[in-house]
């Protein structure tokens, strides 16, 4: 992205990271909440989440300026986009480490992977419960009125499991629905990449190492046949020497 892009990633992307989370807090408490917290507190959260989502906006059009890319950054960072229509979603840019050609190469990368598996499942299940909440929560046909059904709903979502015993009856819903599924696809196909990835790399180590020992066992061996054949060869011209003294005698 360039030496300006880096800098200022460099500064920024923490500070993001805490806003995103912020944005995540109050986002889930005024949808979770909705009944219960009085209006002007819902007033000061709703204005929160819009200074916020205005940083996140004025944040990928300093990226989309700065970078050597230009307008190009739009379609190669697509979950910055996401993030600015999607705020809520900007906690899953720990996606990203998916995204790196290194990923499964070595143990720390593979550990990595693992870690923002585990983070992005959980965040997946929190943004998917409270979205599908949001969507369902106020439609009399909708069975989801309440964060634990709407927690169940998202694992059982997310693992395609699919009971059926909640499901969203909103256009809305149904779309957080679909996306929650394809992710859970996803991530599954992330989660079983990774666990191959270190079965072929233990089984591999230890087929190294049986070939290692079996060099070590060849070198030791063939050592052993060089001492013998030395030993007789010093037999042999101590015997030739003997020999000639003998005569010479």
């Amino acid at each position: 992205m360039g030496a300006r892009y880096d800098a200022y990633a460099k500064r920024t992307d923490t500070w993001m990271a805490v806003l995103a989370m912020v944005f995540l807090v109050v986002w889930s408490a005024r949808i979770i909440f909705f009944e219960s917290i009085p209006g002007a507190l819902n007033g000061t959260l709703l204005a929160v989440q819009g200074w916020i989502w205005l940083v996140f906006l004025v944040d990928i059009v300093v990226r989309t300026v700065i970078s050597e890319k230009s307008w190009k950054f739009l379609w190669t960072h697509p979950l910055d986009v996401i993030a600015v229509l999607i705020p809520a979603a900007r906690p899953l840019k720990v996606l990203t480490a998916f995204t790196q050609g290194a990923a499964f190469a070595s143990a720390k990368g593979r550990m990595r992977t693992m870690q923002a598996v585990v983070i992005s499942v959980v965040l997946l299940l929190w943004i998917g419960s409270v979205a599908v909440l949001s969507a369902e929560g106020e439609v009399e046909d909708s069975a989801i009125d309440n964060f634990g059904d709407a927690l169940w709903w998202a694992i059982v979502t997310v693992t395609t499991v699919g009971y059926g015993d909640f499901s969203p009856v909103s256009i809305t819903g149904r779309i957080v629905a679909v996306i929650m599924m394809l992710l859970g696809i996803a991530l599954i196909g992330v989660v079983t990449a990774s666990v191959a990835a270190w079965f072929v790399s233990v089984t591999s180590g230890e087929g190294d190492r049986e070939e290692e020992q079996r060099e070590v066992d060849r070198h030791s061996e063939l050592q052993e046949r060089i001492d013998r054949l030395e030993a007789k060869i010093d037999r042999l011209v101590e015997s030739a020497s003997d020999e000639r003294r003998s005569d010479s005698s």
